[in-house]
């Protein structure tokens, strides 16, 4: 998921700048749809590599305890 991050971002400032400018055409709530949906897409990408990233610092710093003390 981390990797999609920059993609959901784009494609939610696209879609914002379309749909929420005032701009006049038929497609107008779709957009605004996609928009809702890649900024929701965005915020859990982003949270997912928060929580992803404690979680692997936490497990390396497991494992150089484990070392450490297999050493003594």
């Amino acid at each position: 998921m981390k990797k999609f991050t920059s993609h959901f971002l784009i494609i939610t400032l696209i879609t914002a700048l379309l749909g929420f400018t005032g701009l006049r055409f038929p497609g107008e709530s779709f957009v605004r749809f996609i928009c809702l949906l890649s900024g929701i897409a965005l915020m859990v990408s982003c949270l997912d590599a928060v929580l992803l990233s404690r979680r692997q610092y936490r497990l390396r710093k497991k494992a150089k305890k484990v070392k450490v003390n297999d050493q003594q």
